[in-house]
C-alpha cells in the first residue's frame, strides 16, 4: 500500500474520530447507591471520566422534581460538600460531563447567497435552517444537506433585513424587514406582514420567547418591543435613557426575563411582564475610542448565565443575579459580532470579524483551537443538540461544523439523609459502696429544637461492669458484664438520660463503659455515633489498688478469730497466685500470706501479734481480681 494512500486513511479516521468522540467513562466513586449521608458534615463526591472536560452536580429533594446546583464546570473529578440540615430523609444526587474533541468541519454551501449573509438560525428541531442576505433574499436550508429549500425574495439591496428566526416549529419564520416584521407559513406558503408604524428605524434583530407565542423586537430607533404572534400586535414597548440603538435582544430560557443591549455598553436585563421595574444592568462592554456597542447578548441554558460580545473583542460571561461578571475572553482580535449558548450546557460560541469561530467555558477558557471561517464573521448558531455550529458572514458563505463536544447521560445516585447524633458516657469516678450516675451525653444537639422531639423515642443499649448495678438483696452477677436497655427521649440538651449505679463487690481502678447500639422510634432521620466512658475507683483500703481484666467470682469470710490468730475461708475462682491480708486503714500491713491456690474453697490462717482494737481490712487479691471486706477486731 502507498505511503500517500496510508496518510489518507489516517486522515479519514481522524476526521472519523472527530465526528465521533468515545463517550466518556463515567462512573460514581462516593457516595454508592443508598448509602447513608450525614447531615451537617462533610461529604466527598467523587466521579471518573476519560477525557472530561467538566462535570456538574445538581441534588434532589423531591425525587427529581426539582435540582439544586451543587457545582458546575469543575474539571476536578471530586468536591467536598458541606452537606446543610435538610428536612428530609432522601436525596438524589445527579452527576453530568461534558467532554468532548476538537471541532472539524463538517460542509459548505460556499456561495449560499450573492451578498454578505447577516443571520443564521437553526430550527427548533435542527432540521432546517434559516439565513437573512444583504440583497434582499431568505433562505431556508436543509440542515442534513444544505440545499435550499425555500428561497424568499423579501426586498431589495436597499432593505435593511438583519434577523430572522423559527417561531415554535420548523414551519414558521420570522423576519426582520427594514422596521417591520414579516411572519412566513411554510406549509401554506403564505406572507404575513405587521407592525407597520411601530418602529422607526430597522430592526437589527429577533428573539422568539420559548412559548413560540410572543417575540421581541431591537431597532435602532431606541425601542424595545414585544409582540404578540397569534394576533399580531405589539404588547409594549420601552426605551432606556442615553440609548439611540439596540443591536441585540434575548429571552431566557423559561422566557420570564428579557435582556437587551445597545450602544452605551450596558446589558439591561427586565422581567419583560412587569415593564414598571426597573431593569437590572450590566455594565459594561467598550473600547478605548469609546465605542461601546454590544453586537450580541444570549441567555444560557442556566437562567442565571448571559453571554454578551462587543464592539471592544471580548466576550463575557454575566451572573444575571448578582449582576456581576463571571468571566471575559480577549482572545478575538477584532469586534465580536454574535455569541449564541450551547442549548443544554454551559458553553458558548462567538463569531468575530477576525475570521475566527471560538467555543467557551463560563470561566473565559477558549475550548479547543479557533475556526477559520474564511471571512468576517456575522452570525453564528449552535444546533439544539449542541453537535454542530452554524456560521456566516461577508464572504456569502455557510458553513457547518461539528463541535465537539457532546454530554454524559445523567448519572443518578440515591442516597439516605440521616441527622448524626453523637452520643457519649461520661466519665465516672467514685468509692466502692457509693451511689453514682453515668450521663448519657449529646453532643449533636443544637439542630434539635426546629424538630418535633416530642415523638423522637429512643433505647440505649449499654454495655457496663456487672459489678457497678446495684441488685435485690441475695442476687449477684451473672458474668463479667451487664448490658442494660434505657429508654429516652431525643431533646434538645447536652445530656440526654442518667443512669444510677452503685459500686458493689470488687473495686478495680479503671473500667471502661460503652454504647452498644440505639433504637429510634417514629423515625429514621438519626444515625447514632457513640463514644465510650471510663470508671475510676477508689479502693476501700487505702493505698492499694489493682486492675481487674475479668469478672469471676471471689469471695471470703472469717471462720474464728482469737487474739493470735484469724481464721479465713477463701473460695478461689481460678487457679494462680493470690495474695490475702490484713491491713490497718492507713494501709499498713499487719499481716499477709502469698499462696498458690487451685480452683475452689481454702482455709487458712493470719496471726495477729499485738493487734489493738479497731477497724481493718481484709483483701484478698487473685491474678485477675481484688477484693476487700471491711473487719472490727477487739476484745
Amino acid at each position: 500500500m502507498h505511503l500517500k494512500q496510508l496518510h489518507r486513511i489516517a486522515a479519514l479516521l481522524v476526521l472519523w474520530v472527530s465526528l465521533n468522540p468515545a463517550p466518556a467513562q463515567r462512573l460514581w466513586l462516593s457516595p454508592s447507591q443508598d448509602d447513608t449521608v450525614l447531615m451537617g458534615r462533610p461529604l466527598l463526591l467523587r466521579w471518573q471520566a476519560q477525557g472530561s472536560l467538566s462535570a456538574s452536580v445538581w441534588y434532589s429533594l423531591d425525587t427529581g422534581r426539582t435540582w439544586h446546583r451543587l457545582v458546575t464546570d469543575t474539571t476536578a473529578e471530586s468536591f467536598l460538600w458541606h452537606v446543610p440540615t435538610l428536612d428530609t430523609v432522601r436525596m438524589l444526587l445527579r452527576l453530568r460531563l461534558e467532554y468532548g474533541a476538537n471541532p472539524v468541519p463538517v460542509r459548505e454551501r460556499r456561495e449560499a447567497h450573492q451578498a454578505p449573509i447577516r443571520c443564521v438560525r437553526f430550527s427548533p428541531d435542527g432540521t432546517y435552517l434559516v439565513t437573512t442576505a444583504e440583497e434582499g433574499i431568505v433562505k431556508l436550508w436543509n440542515a442534513a444537506t444544505l440545499e435550499a429549500a425555500d428561497v424568499l425574495v423579501v426586498g431589495t439591496r436597499s432593505n435593511m433585513i438583519y434577523s430572522a428566526a423559527f417561531v415554535g416549529d420548523s414551519n414558521q419564520v420570522l423576519i426582520a424587514l427594514d422596521s417591520t416584521l414579516l411572519l412566513y407559513d411554510r406549509p401554506s406558503r403564505q406572507r404575513l406582514h405587521f407592525g407597520i408604524g411601530i418602529h422607526s428605524g430597522p430592526i437589527r434583530d429577533i428573539a422568539v420567547h420559548p412559548s413560540g407565542r410572543l417575540a421581541a423586537t431591537a431597532a435602532d430607533d431606541s425601542l424595545v418591543c414585544v409582540w404578540d404572534l397569534p394576533t399580531r400586535q405589539h404588547l409594549t414597548c420601552w426605551s432606556e435613557p442615553g440609548v439611540r440603538s439596540w443591536y441585540s435582544v434575548a429571552f431566557s430560557s423559561d422566557g420570564s426575563l428579557l435582556a437587551y443591549g445597545g450602544d452605551n455598553g450596558i446589558i439591561y436585563v427586565r422581567p419583560w411582564q412587569q415593564p414598571w421595574q426597573p431593569a437590572r444592568q450590566l455594565r459594561q462592554h467598550g473600547d478605548s475610542s469609546g465605542n461601546l456597542v454590544i453586537w450580541s447578548i444570549n441567555f444560557g441554558t442556566d437562567e442565571q448565565l448571559l453571554l454578551s460580545g462587543g464592539v471592544d473583542r471580548t466576550v463575557r460571561f454575566w451572573d444575571v443575579q448578582t449582576a456581576r461578571e463571571c468571566a471575559r475572553s480577549t482572545d478575538h482580535r477584532f469586534h465580536v459580532r454574535s455569541v449564541r449558548a450551547l442549548p443544554w450546557g454551559r458553553r458558548g460560541v462567538s463569531g468575530s470579524l477576525d475570521s475566527t469561530i471560538r467555543q467557551w467555558t463560563p470561566k473565559g477558557t477558549s475550548l479547543g483551537t479557533a475556526l477559520q471561517h474564511g471571512g468576517q464573521v456575522l452570525s453564528v448558531d449552535y444546533s439544539p443538540d449542541g453537535r454542530l455550529i452554524a456560521s456566516v458572514g461577508r464572504d456569502s458563505a455557510l458553513r457547518l461544523w461539528e463541535s465537539g463536544i457532546a454530554r454524559s447521560g445523567d448519572d443518578t445516585v440515591a442516597t439516605v439523609l440521616k441527622y448524626p447524633v453523637r452520643l457519649s458516657l461520661s466519665p465516672l469516678v467514685g468509692a466502692a459502696g457509693k451511689s453514682g450516675a453515668i450521663a448519657i451525653q449529646h453532643q449533636d444537639y443544637t439542630w434539635i429544637p426546629p424538630l418535633r422531639t416530642d415523638s423522637f423515642a429512643c433505647r440505649i443499649l449499654l454495655r457496663i461492669p456487672a459489678w457497678l448495678l446495684e441488685r435485690p438483696s441475695g442476687t449477684t452477677p451473672v458474668g463479667a458484664w451487664d448490658s442494660v436497655w434505657l429508654r429516652t427521649w431525643l431533646r434538645a440538651t447536652d445530656t440526654l438520660a442518667w443512669l444510677p449505679v452503685r459500686y458493689l463487690e470488687g473495686n478495680p481502678s479503671s473500667a471502661a463503659t460503652e454504647i452498644l447500639a440505639v433504637e429510634w422510634h417514629g423515625t429514621e432521620a438519626f444515625r447514632a455515633e457513640t463514644q465510650p466512658g471510663t470508671i475510676s475507683v477508689s479502693g476501700h483500703c487505702p493505698g492499694i489498688e489493682t486492675s481487674m481484666t475479668t469478672g469471676r467470682r471471689l469471695w471470703i469470710r472469717v471462720n474464728t478469730s482469737t487474739s493470735s490468730k484469724l481464721q479465713l475461708l477463701l473460695y478461689a475462682d481460678e487457679d494462680g497466685l493470690y495474695h490475702v491480708g490484713l491491713y490497718t486503714t492507713t494501709g499498713r500491713a499487719v499481716s499477709h500470706q502469698i499462696l498458690h491456690l487451685r480452683h475452689g474453697e481454702h482455709v487458712f490462717s493470719l496471726r495477729l501479734d499485738d493487734v489493738a482494737t479497731g477497724l481493718y481490712w481484709i483483701q484478698a487479691r487473685s491474678p485477675s481480681r481484688q477484693l476487700v471486706l471491711p473487719l472490727w477486731l477487739g476484745q
